[in-house]
């Protein structure tokens, strides 16, 4: 049985990254590589996974903040909205993920930020948990904290280097060991699928006056 836990729903405790951990390959193909390591003080493994995006900057960033299509290329992602736009590098997101029986589904609310590194024009878009901007929804349990972080580098003419880190210990009663076993089958399959998904035209001509080509 897989279990998703992988993708969104994600919290974590304080983390060590000790850079001596190595990382070790888990997953993958289709272009897209994932790793695992461990982190001290948690029993989770951080991921990490590198793909390339054949695709201008605009359309990647133009894809990966179209926030209501995520259900359609997130693993076992049900419900996905902004709940407030801040500005237009910034704004709050709400998520839901599916869970498999007996657990109960995971939502999270989650501040993202996009910034462009203005000599590299390298993107980031990082996110981490604000749990307490939205009620509690019945029988959902709330993920208290996560943290991810995109790094997209233009590297050519639409093609650009990316690396996704994903830090999770999921809420609730699920041992480690069974998160650990299944942990790179979410963001493996859902990389896959946004590999093929910058292609869509509703994002191939879309431009943001606030992020730069390099090429």
């Amino acid at each position: 049985m897989k279990l998703l836990l992988v993708t969104a729903i994600l919290c974590a405790t304080p983390w060590i990254v000790a850079p001596e951990n190595p990382w070790s390959p888990s997953k993958s193909g289709h272009g897209v590589k994932v790793f695992t390591r461990a982190v001290t003080g948690s029993s989770i493994k951080e991921i990490k996974a590198e793909l390339e995006l054949d695709c201008s900057i605009n359309t990647a960033i133009a894809c990966l903040t179209d926030i209501t299509s995520y259900p359609q290329w997130i693993y076992q992602m049900t419900e996905a909205r902004v709940i407030k736009q801040i500005n237009p590098m910034e704004f709050e997101v709400y998520q839901r993920v599916k869970t498999p029986w007996p657990l109960d589904d995971r939502d999270v609310c989650g501040h993202y930020q996009l910034k462009q590194d203005p000599h590299t024009l390298d993107v980031s878009l990082i996110t981490h948990s604000v749990p307490k901007v939205l009620p509690v929804v019945a029988g959902v349990v709330r993920v208290q904290k996560n943290r991810t972080t995109w790094t997209i580098k233009p590297i050519a003419k639409n093609k650009n280097k990316c690396e996704y880190f994903l830090m999770l210990d999921p809420a609730g009663e699920v041992p480690s060991w069974i998160i650990n076993l299944f942990i790179s089958e979410g963001p493996y399959s859902s990389l896959v699928k946004l590999k093929q998904r910058v292609h869509l035209p509703k994002y191939t001509h879309a431009t943001k006056p606030w992020i730069a080509e390099k090429f």
